[in-house]
């Protein structure tokens, strides 16, 4: 399949690339990007996720235990190892490549199951999140 990179799938891109730690809704989406030049509008943005997301290039989550859908931008690097999503405050914490392995192989030779790294998400809470609920 083709990868276009249109003015609008760049901005976007731009847009989540430098924002990494933040996931968003279509919504927050097309109201972080109105009135910039090239801004996608909300049908854009429902086109282009689903397309970045087959991509490998944005992730997409549920938010909590609702039907909203929160999309999170995954660099080259992203396929390399795990991440910790905070269910709370959505951060991504990216874990470390030695770590991961290690994990992973725990993982494997415990249970002869091999995890698709890429595709791996532990939630949970992060630390500053499970110390405001104390």
């Amino acid at each position: 399949m083709a990868h276009y990179q249109t003015a609008q799938k760049k901005l976007l891109l731009d847009f989540l690339s430098a924002h990494a730690r933040q996931a968003f809704t279509i919504e927050e989406l097309a109201q972080a990007l109105e009135g910039r030049e090239h801004a996608p509008g909300k049908s854009t943005l429902y086109r282009l996720m689903p397309l970045l997301v087959q991509e490998g290039r944005v992730k997409r989550f549920v938010r909590g235990t609702s039907r909203q859908f929160l999309y999170q931008v995954m660099g080259e690097s992203c396929r390399t190892h795990l991440h910790l999503k905070c269910s709370v405050c959505g951060q991504m914490v990216h874990m470390g490549q030695e770590e991961s392995l290690s994990l992973l192989r725990l993982i494997d030779q415990k249970y002869h199951f091999a995890v698709d790294e890429g595709d791996t998400v532990l939630f949970g809470r992060c630390e500053a999140c499970r110390r405001s609920s104390v």
